[in-house]
C-alpha cells in the first residue's frame, strides 16, 4: 500500500510534461472572437487548460492519499501519508495561484483587443476594418473622458495617455482578487499551523505560509505597477485641466487630501496584511472625487451619475481592503523537562537513550554528561532522565540530561547531578540551533573533548567473581566509577567499568584483573 503511495511524488512531478502534449490551441479556442491570431493569447489559453487538468489530476490524487490516511496502518506510515498530503497541498496551491496569474494575462489581452475596437479602426484578415467615430452629435457620455472637452483642451499625447489608462481600469481589480484569494488560503493555513501538535506537519505547513506570502508580495508588485500607472495618468491630466480653468481652490485641496492618504497609510502600515491594497481605494476615490468634480463643473450630468454610482460602490466595499496582517511567528516545539531519576532506568534496549533532534528556532538549555567517542550503555547514567545524544563534528556521542527554559533552571540541575555523583557535568545550550559551551567555549573545546577510558571484561559465567569485585571496589573508594552489565552476541558476558580520566589508571585496573585467574576471556581498555 505505501509503495503505492510513495510513487504519486513522481506522478505529480511529471503531470505538466504529460498535459503539455495533451492540450493544444485547437481544442480551447479562442473566447474573443477575433483574438484567434494572437499567438500569446492562444498560448496562455493552451497554458491555462493543462494547468487546470494538472489541478484535478493533483486533486483526484490527494484525496486517494486521505482514503489511504483513514485506514488502519502503522504510525511511522501514516505519518509518510500525512507528509505526502502535505506536500501534494502546497503544489495544488501554487498550481492555483499559477492558474490566477495566468487568467490575469489573459484577461488583459481580452480587454486591450475590446477597447481597441472601440477606440477606432483595426485590420481584420488583412483587409481594413470599418472606422467608427464618435461624432459630436452623440450627446454627452457616461464615460467622462471620452466628452468632447477632453478632447479638445488636453494635449493629444496626454488625451491618448488618460484613454489608455481608462481601458485599464479593470486590471487592479484582479489583481486585487488574487491578493483576496491568496490571503484566504494564507488565513486557513495560519488557523492551521496555530493548532498543529506534529513539529514535521508543522514545518511543512509553515513553509507553505511563506510560499503563499511571496506570492502575495509578487500580486503587491503587480498591483503597485499597474495601478501607479493609471493613477498618474489621469491625475497629471485632471490636474492640467483644471489648472487651465484656473481652478488652483481645488487642487490645493486635492493636494491636501493627498496628504492625507499618505498620512492614513503610515498609520496603519504595520497592522494591515498590505499597505498597497489599503491605500487603493483611498486614491481610487480620490481620483473619482477629481472626475466628478470635473463633471459638474463642465455640466455632464450622465458621467457625473455614473461616477456617484461608482463612488457608492466603492465605499461599501472599503473595509475589504484593510485586512487585518496574517505572520504567524514560527512555532518552537522544544519540549523542556527537568532532571529526574528513575529505578529502574526509563531507558533500555527496547527505550534507548534517544538522539537530540535540534530545532532551528527557540533556545534549551541541557546539561552534557560527558562526550564520548563510542556509544554508551544506559546504566552510566544512574537512571537520570530525560536524556538525549548527539554527535559532534569530532565524531563523538554527547550525552545530555534535562531540557531548561532558563540559564537559573539549568543552574539548578547541574547541582542536583553533581549531588547525584556525575564527576563533570556542564551546561550547555541550543540557541536557534547553534550549540555552544556555557562561558563561551566551543564544542571542539579541551573540556568537552577529553577523552575517558573504561575497563572492557568478557566472561562466560554469570557472575563476576568476588575478587574482580573487589578490585573494583578498592578503585572505586578513590574515585567514582560505574560497573555495567550487558551481552555479547555470542552468549558472553559483558561488563565495563569506568570512566576513568587517564588511560594509565585504566591500564591499572586490567592489570590487576588479569592476575586474578577466575576465567576471565577478556580485558582491554577503551577509550
Amino acid at each position: 500500500m505505501w509503495k503505492r503511495a510513495s510513487l504519486w511524488g513522481v506522478r505529480v512531478a511529471g503531470m505538466l510534461c504529460l498535459t503539455a502534449s495533451s492540450v493544444s490551441a485547437q481544442q480551447v479556442g479562442a473566447r474573443v472572437a477575433g483574438l484567434e491570431s494572437n499567438k500569446e493569447y492562444m498560448a496562455l489559453l493552451v497554458r491555462e487548460a493543462q494547468l487546470h487538468r494538472t489541478e484535478d489530476s493533483v486533486v483526484r490524487i490527494i484525496g486517494d492519499t486521505r482514503k489511504l490516511f483513514s485506514t488502519d496502518l502503522p504510525s511511522s506510515e501514516r505519518e509518510k501519508h500525512s507528509a505526502e498530503i502535505l506536500r501534494l497541498e502546497k503544489e495544488l496551491f501554487e498550481i492555483r495561484n499559477r492558474i490566477g496569474v495566468t487568467a490575469n494575462e489573459i484577461g488583459s489581452i481580452e480587454q486591450e483587443f475590446i477597447v481597441s475596437r472601440m477606440n477606432g479602426p483595426q485590420p481584420q484578415d488583412g483587409a481594413d476594418a470599418p472606422v467608427v467615430v464618435p461624432g459630436p452629435a452623440a450627446g454627452q457620455s457616461a464615460d467622462l473622458v471620452r466628452n468632447a472637452y477632453f478632447r479638445e483642451n488636453l494635449p493629444q499625447q496626454d488625451y491618448d495617455a488618460l484613454l489608455e489608462a481608462r481601458s485599464r481600469e479593470t486590471e487592479p481589480g484582479r489583481w486585487i482578487d488574487l491578493y483576496r484569494s491568496n490571503y484566504r488560503k494564507l488565513d486557513s493555513l495560519a488557523r492551521q499551523y496555530d493548532t498543529m501538535s506534529s513539529r514535521v506537519e508543522a514545518e511543512v505547513v509553515y513553509s507553505m505560509i511563506g510560499s503563499v506570502a511571496s506570492l502575495n508580495r509578487a500580486v503587491e508588485d503587480s498591483l503597485t505597477r499597474v495601478w501607479s500607472g493609471i493613477y498618474d495618468d489621469k491625475v497629471y491630466a485632471y490636474n492640467y485641466l483644471l489648472d487651465k480653468m484656473g481652478k488652483t481652490e481645488l487642487l490645493d485641496e486635492f493636494g491636501q487630501r493627498f496628504q492625507k492618504n499618505r498620512q492614513a497609510v503610515a498609520a496603519v502600515q504595520d497592522s494591515v496584511a498590505s499597505a498597497v491594497l489599503f491605500e487603493y481605494p483611498l486614491q481610487r476615490r480620490l481620483v473619482l472625487d477629481y472626475e466628478r468634480t470635473l463633471a459638474g463643473l463642465l455640466g455632464y450630468s450622465a458621467a457625473e451619475d455614473s461616477l456617484r454610482r461608482c463612488i457608492a460602490a466603492l465605499q461599501a466595499d472599503t473595509q475589504s481592503y484593510a485586512l487585518p496582517a496574517i505572520a504567524p511567528q514560527e512555532r518552537i516545539f522544544i519540549v523542556y523537562a527537568p532532571v529526574e531519576r528513575h529505578s529502574p532506568s526509563v531507558y533500555n534496549s527496547r527505550n534507548p537513550i534517544p538522539e537530540n533532534e535540534t530545532q532551528q528556532r527557540g533556545t534549551v538549555y541541557r546539561i552534557q554528561l560527558g562526550a564520548f567517542t563510542q556509544k554508551q550503555p544506559v546504566s552510566i547514567f544512574k537512571g537520570v532522565s530525560p536524556l538525549c545524544y548527539d554527535k559532534t563534528e569530532e565524531g563523538r556521542y554527547r550525552y545530555c540530561a534535562g531540557a531548561f527554559r532558563e540559564l537559573a533552571e539549568a543552574e539548578a540541575a547541574l547541582a542536583e547531578l553533581r549531588g547525584m555523583g556525575f564527576r563533570k557535568p556542564e551546561i550547555v545550550v541550543w540557541r536557534n540551533g547553534e550549540f555552544e559551551m556555557i562561558g563561551g567555549e566551543s564544542a571542539s573545546s579541551d573540556r568537552s573533548s577529553e577523552t575517558l577510558y573504561r575497563v572492557r571484561i568478557v566472561r562466560q559465567g554469570e557472575s563476576l567473581g568476588e575478587r574482580i569485585r573487589e578490585i573494583a571496589d578498592a578503585r572505586s573508594s578513590e574515585q567514582e566509577l560505574t560497573l555495567a552489565r550487558g551481552a555479547a552476541d555470542d552468549g558472553s558476558i559483558v561488563y565495563t567499568i569506568g570512566n576513568f580520566d587517564s588511560r594509565q589508571e585504566a591500564d591499572a585496573l586490567c592489570g590487576e584483573i588479569n592476575a586474578v585467574e577466575e576465567g576471565i576471556a577478556e580485558v582491554e581498555v577503551l577509550e
